[in-house]
């Protein structure tokens, strides 16, 4: 919602300079992630053929073991590139600008305290004794 509205008030901002760096970090992390996932996948085929032979407990914990790594690494992986998506999309729009323009602390303080986010990752120091009165009148269930 952030971004939409940071995009029809056309709140603009350059690119930073280290973009094109911190992207290529971010895939190389992706790539790496890719190929854990298909290692893990071998493993895991391996495993289920040792089960088929051997059929006995020591085998299906095993199985049931690389079945939930190659789980973690595929929430791992989709992670990665949805961070990589919001980074190009956010590369030159200024989301800090509407978010302290536009949006009522009330609202955002009390959705913090409702879903259990720090309001430290939402508003910097600056920002948070400059919505002092906001955090301290409003508990989860504000309504506006």
């Amino acid at each position: 919602a952030n971004r939409a509205v940071a995009i029809l008030c056309n709140h603009q901002r350059a690119p930073p300079k280290t973009f094109e760096k911190s992207m290529m970090n971010l895939q190389s992390k992706i790539d790496a992630k890719k190929d854990q996932l298909a290692d893990a996948r071998r493993d895991l085929k391996s495993a289920k053929a040792d089960a088929k032979v051997m059929k006995d407990a020591k085998t299906k914990k095993v199985v049931e073991s690389k079945k939930k790594a190659v789980q973690r690494l595929e929430e791992q992986l989709m992670k990665l590139e949805v961070q990589a998506t919001d980074r190009e999309e956010n590369k030159q729009i200024a989301l800090g600008t509407s978010k302290l323009n536009y949006l009522d602390p009330r609202i955002t303080v009390a959705w913090c305290k409702k879903w259990g986010v720090p309001i430290e990752k939402i508003y910097n120091k600056t920002q948070r004794e400059k919505f002092a009165w906001a955090i301290d009148m409003t508990d989860e269930d504000y309504e506006f």
